[in-house]
């Protein structure tokens, strides 16, 4: 099994190069590649402001050429992509129909980086008092990711959904689009008959879950083989800390008994980067070792017989 982290915040500090030599030296495998990262933040996405990912498909290539050739020279595997989100806002049809064409150029980037999975987030208000019903949420989301279904055959990617949360006052944390999980399997469900393949799966996180104050270990079991890909890390259930596991307070163990049951075999992605970034850049790379180790932990405790 792959084990990839988040790489952001290795890379801003020593450059891809660098960056992916020492993920390699450290035991990592592979990488999530995060668009909004590096080509466009969401901060960019709800002003409406100017961004590569306007450009043509061709320039953007030249912009993340450098990190496909660092991680093919240190052999880091890029496990997944993550598009630019949010994918919708409330209020701008201007700003969303430009992020379906972002989405699109961000699928055929995924593919050019050796990739076959595109995260990307469901649709929903960030403010959990801006919740539509669950019709016009379904509506909204059917129509952006069957918008994308002719692009994601062409460039062989699977489009992954992600369980999210919402914002509250006072820093209170709700669920929000696909942390329903009966939800999240029924949508998943319906785009893969209207796409006549399985085009779609899930990106499993589990510090939204965690933040939505859903059990782990009924939520993997409900997902089930739908579950294509993680976004592993913790936190102490009421802010997106995005921590090493086992510094929080999610139920790691449910966690493990959930994936073995399913019999999950993608990657081990940890979207952990706080794991690194809350110590000097001189121990960056021990850091890196302890998430591997705990990867590898991992694959034993779901793999094993």
């Amino acid at each position: 099994m792959i084990i990839s982290i988040h790489e952001g915040s290795t890379c801003d500090r020593f450059g891809p190069e660098k960056g992916y030599a020492m993920l390699k030296r450290a035991g990592i495998d592979g990488i999530q590649f995060g668009m909004g990262h590096y080509l466009m933040p969401g901060k960019v996405v709800r002003a409406g402001g100017p961004s590569i990912m306007d450009e043509p498909l061709e320039t953007i290539i030249e912009a993340v050429r450098p990190y496909k050739e660092a991680a093919d020279k240190a052999g880091i595997v890029v496990s997944q992509v993550h598009a630019p989100f949010p994918v919708w806002v409330e209020y701008s049809e201007d700003i969303n129909r430009r992020m379906i064409d972002i989405t699109r150029k961000a699928i055929a980037v995924t593919e050019y980086m050796g990739s076959h999975q595109c995260i990307i987030h469901p649709a929903a208000p960030q403010e959990n008092n801006k919740r539509l019903s669950d019709e016009e949420e379904w509506a909204i989301n059917k129509a952006i990711y069957t918008a994308l279904i002719p692009d994601l055959k062409q460039h062989h990617v699977m489009g992954l959904l992600e369980n999210m949360f919402s914002r509250g006052d006072e820093g209170t944390r709700f669920a929000s689009v696909c942390s329903d999980f009966y939800e999240a399997a029924r949508w998943i469900d319906e785009l893969n008959e209207i796409a006549g393949e399985e085009l779609f799966g899930f990106c499993f996180d589990t510090g939204h879950c965690h933040l939505a104050r859903e059990n782990v270990y009924r939520a993997v079991k409900l997902m089930g083989p739908r579950i294509k890909a993680l976004h592993m890390h913790d936190n102490a259930g009421h802010l997106d800390q995005h921590v090493a596991p086992y510094t929080g307070t999610l139920d790691w163990e449910g966690f493990l008994r959930g994936m073995k049951e399913i019999g999950y075999r993608g990657d081990l992605n940890f979207e952990a980067p706080n794991a690194i970034d809350k110590y000097p850049p001189e121990m960056a790379e021990e850091c890196l070792r302890l998430l591997a180790a705990v990867g590898r932990y991992f694959e034993k405790r779901i793999t094993e017989e």
